[in-house]
């Protein structure tokens, strides 16, 4: 299972930071998301939804569901979709009042033999566009 993390600091609150972080739409646009539905928040706190992505012409659907969630300091979300699994834990720490770090640890499984020989590529893209999907959640979160 191949294992990804990156730091970014962000000139918001951390209270900002985390409202941002409970937009699924936000998460959408970092996964590359087509499409974001079925969004269940509970409690001011984003929970699940579900999301469609084109890759190569393909359609891949899959869900999004929030595991753990400790308001303004931590979020683990589980990614499923067909042949592929993973986990995306954010912490945040404020750094100053304006000024908040967004620690993210990303985690990807392939579930089936066409996946685990494609996984190899797939992290090699990972790994090298996380530091890009991190600096856009620091834009999202200072916008």
């Amino acid at each position: 299972m191949p294992r990804f993390s990156d730091t970014v600091t962000a000139d918001a609150s951390l209270e900002k930071s985390w409202v941002t972080l409970q937009d699924a739409g936000v998460w959408g646009a970092l996964l590359g998301a087509a499409e974001i539905s079925n969004i269940r928040h509970a409690d001011g706190l984003l929970k699940s939804c579900t999301w469609t992505a084109k890759i190569g012409g393909s359609e891949l659907n899959g869900t999004m569901k929030v595991a753990e969630s400790e308001p303004r300091g931590r979020m683990l979300m589980k990614i499923q979709a067909a042949e592929w699994r993973g986990k995306i834990e954010i912490t945040l720490t404020a750094e100053s009042l304006a000024r908040t770090r967004l620690h993210a640890r990303l985690s990807l499984d392939a579930d089936g033999f066409t996946a685990l020989l494609a996984l190899p590529i797939v992290s090699s893209v990972v790994g090298r566009h996380l530091p890009d999907r991190m600096q856009e959640l620091a834009e999202f979160v200072e916008s």
